[in-house]
């Protein structure tokens, strides 16, 4: 699943609809592909680690110039958007750190800003996603791209259910973990190939893989019944490369799938050289893992 989403020019790495524009998956510019927090779901106030994978053609950016700021500015109603138009502006920004790694803490305020308390102002509380989670915005500028939004997973309490209730969500539910990317598998014709020997033009199938407890079963209140289940993590692969083309940008498997490999196909470059190859693991709930492979073709 790509989660490239454009709001006023705006890109944004977070759990939204797929973006299957055409070739998506090629990377020609500097581009901020994906943003690991750790732990993947903490509450406001909370010391977090951030690191971007940052993909780009040529060599990667100075990590230095990257900078971080959380944004303070709640949607408001009128904004069919994810985050805050307000989120572009320096005044309702927080700086967080620099650097292609930060350490960092949610502000404390974030679940009144962008959880299910009533934010100041005049604005609604938001509504959690799918799988009932929230998120505080985290920008992200690199020289040279636009900038970027992370929506980071905070841990809130349940403010519309009842005492019984949220008491036995709260002993129950477990913070989302980052789930873990194996190995790549690469094979041309089912015979087993490694990455520095490619042939021109070859067709070679990868395969991605994570183990079955990243794909966490997590408690889930369900508003409509008003009652507390279990549900199960889906789990989705985006793939990027920066020259031949891959079959498919995003692959995976729903909710009710216990399939732990997934697989694409890349066409290889009818001529020598090295092709970088991006891979970001995402689970429902926001977390993420991603590799970096260099693909050489040979003559």
């Amino acid at each position: 699943m790509t989660l490239r989403c454009v709001l006023l020019g705006v890109l944004l790495l977070i759990g939204c609809k797929p973006d299957l524009s055409q070739d998506d998956w090629l990377i020609t510019t500097t581009r901020v592909l994906a943003v690991k927090s750790e732990p993947a779901e903490a509450k406001p106030g909370t010391l977090l680690t951030f690191t971007a994978l940052i993909a780009s053609p040529l060599e990667a950016s100075d990590a230095s110039t990257i900078t971080w700021q959380f944004c303070a500015a709640p949607k408001p109603t009128t904004e069919n958007s994810v985050v805050s138009a307000e989120c572009l502006n320096t005044s309702s920004l927080v700086d967080a750190g620099s650097g292609a790694s930060i350490v960092a803490a949610v502000p404390s305020n974030a679940c009144s800003l962008f959880g299910p308390s009533t934010p100041p102002g005049g604005h609604r509380p938001r509504d959690p996603d799918d799988t009932g989670g929230y998120y505080q915005p985290l920008r992200i500028d690199v020289p040279g791209t636009v900038p970027t939004f992370h929506l980071d997973r905070i841990l809130c309490d349940l403010a519309d259910a009842s005492f019984d209730i949220a008491s036995e969500f709260g002993k129950n539910y477990v913070p989302n973990a980052n789930p873990h990317l194996a190995p790549i598998v690469a094979s041309i014709g089912g015979q087993p190939v490694t990455l520095d020997g490619i042939v021109p033009g070859a067709r070679v199938d990868f395969e991605a893989s994570w183990s079955a407890t990243d794909a966490e079963n997590y408690t889930y209140y369900d508003r409509a019944s008003q009652s507390i289940t279990t549900r199960r993590e889906s789990m989705s692969v985006a793939w990027y490369v920066s020259s031949g083309r891959l079959a498919t940008e995003s692959t995976g498997h729903d909710e009710n799938d216990l399939t732990t490999i997934t697989n694409n196909t890349w066409t290889a470059p009818n001529t020598a050289g090295t092709t970088k190859l991006w891979l970001v693991l995402r689970d429902s709930r926001g977390g993420i893992d991603y590799a970096t492979y260099a693909l050489t073709v040979t003559q």
